[in-house]
């Protein structure tokens, strides 16, 4: 099951969601220590890719006179 802290409770910090066994997150939920997530809740992620813009020379180097 799904659940949101509510509260600092061990290594979770409040607002962080954690998918515990079904009977531990009905202890923490009873307790106050969080509540309960719907799939529907969670934020969409969203990531965007960037390429590299890259330069290339054209023009081959002159040499130098002596």
């Amino acid at each position: 099951m799904k659940i949101r802290m509510a509260k600092v409770y061990g290594a979770y910090k409040k607002g962080e969601i954690v998918e515990l066994p079904e009977r531990q997150a009905e202890s923490l939920i009873a307790w106050e220590y969080a509540t309960r997530v719907d799939d529907s809740q969670q934020p969409l992620i969203e990531t965007a890719a960037v390429e590299p813009v890259v330069e290339t020379a054209d023009v081959t180097p002159r040499r130098r006179k002596k």
